[in-house]
This record gives structure tokens, C-alpha cells and sequence, in this order.
């Protein structure tokens, strides 16, 4: 857990609800396959205002320093944080930043992986005579939905950093208003389903 009472030497304090969010970043990477000292550490990058020793991550998050240098070691790998010409580190400081550089490491580590994976079984089934029509039409069916993701992931590489996040916004303020206009209706209990 960070240390909400550390003081690095720059003078960056963790306060409980920084704490908090580094903890939730911790909790979360697993689930994307990056290790809680990594995800910590990006967290901890982007919530600070200035570039960040390895002493420095190391005392806020409480780790061992070869562990923040590891930590470190991945982000730069990734090209999710930066040393700085001193040797401090850093990370961009919009949110958007966060989300680009994890999606584009999930997609490097996982989308291209997939589709080479989903390409050569969709060939396999082609090619093997045992294998029934349905089972190469419903393995064909992931290959172009991961086709799919990853030209829209592409796509939205193209357009201009400022456009997408006010995109996502107009998209997100269009849903809210419509779940006001048109309420979740939920379902009836299972035995009063069919009553009429």
C-alpha cells in the first residue's frame, strides 16, 4: 500500500485519497497483465507535477527500490513513462495520455498476438475436412469480430488527440440524457413473466 505520510525528496506528498487511487490502479493491472508495482508507478507519474526519482517512487509506494526500477524498466519498455535528462521520471498528465498508452501496450501484448492466433486456426478449419462447417463459421465469427476491434482501434488512432476525448464526452453527455428520456425498465420477476 503507498505510504499516504511519505514525503519524497521533491517534496510530493501522498495524501489518503492519492493512496486510494494508486491502490486501484495496484488492484487493476493484474487484470491487464501488468504487475501492481508497474501500474502503481504509472499512476503515481501521472498524479505527480513533476518528474519523480526511483528513490522517490520507491518511498511513496512503499517497495523496494529494485522493484520500482523494474517497475520502471517496464513503463519505459512500454513507452508509458520517460526519463528525464537528470534521471527523474515522468508521464503525461492528461487522463487521456493514461488511457492511450495502456491501450496501445494491451493491443501491442494482446489484439496482434490474438488475430495471428485466430488467423492461423480459421486457415486450420479450412484446411482440415474434420472440422464441422459450424465450428469454422463460429471460429471464423471471433476473427472478424478481433478484426473489427483492432480497425477501430486503428481508426481512432487517426483521428487528432483533442477530437477524440470531446467525442467520448458528447458520445457520454448523448447517453446520459437518454437514459433520463428512456429509463431502464427492469424485468419483471421471473414467475410473473408470463401471468398474462
Amino acid at each position: 500500500m503507498p505510504n499516504p505520510n511519505a514525503t519524497p525528496t521533491n517534496e510530493f506528498r501522498i495524501t489518503a485519497p492519492m493512496a486510494q487511487f494508486l491502490d486501484y490502479f495496484g488492484e487493476l493491472g493484474p487484470r491487464w497483465g501488468v504487475r501492481t508495482e508497474t501500474s502503481k508507478t504509472q499512476a503515481l507519474l501521472f498524479l505527480a507535477d513533476r518528474p519523480l526519482s526511483r528513490n522517490d517512487i520507491a518511498q511513496a509506494l512503499d517497495i523496494t527500490k529494485p522493484k520500482a526500477t523494474s517497475a520502471l524498466k517496464d513503463l519505459d519498455d512500454w513507452e508509458m513513462a520517460h526519463q528525464t535528462d537528470d534521471g527523474r521520471w515522468r508521464t503525461g498528465s492528461e487522463p487521456w495520455d493514461l488511457l492511450f498508452t495502456a491501450l496501445e501496450t494491451r493491443q501491442q501484448r494482446e489484439i496482434a498476438p490474438a488475430l495471428d492466433i485466430l488467423r492461423q486456426c480459421t486457415a486450420g478449419a479450412k484446411a482440415d475436412p474434420t472440422t464441422p462447417a459450424s465450428v469454422r463459421r463460429r471460429i471464423g465469427g471471433v476473427l472478424k469480430l478481433v478484426e473489427n476491434l483492432a480497425a477501430i482501434d486503428v481508426q481512432s488512432r487517426r483521428l487528432p488527440k483533442s477530437l477524440l476525448p470531446r467525442l467520448v464526452s458528447a458520445t457520454g453527455t448523448a447517453s446520459r440524457l437518454i437514459d433520463r428520456v428512456f429509463p431502464h425498465q427492469t424485468a419483471a420477476p421471473k414467475e410473473n413473466r408470463h401471468e398474462n
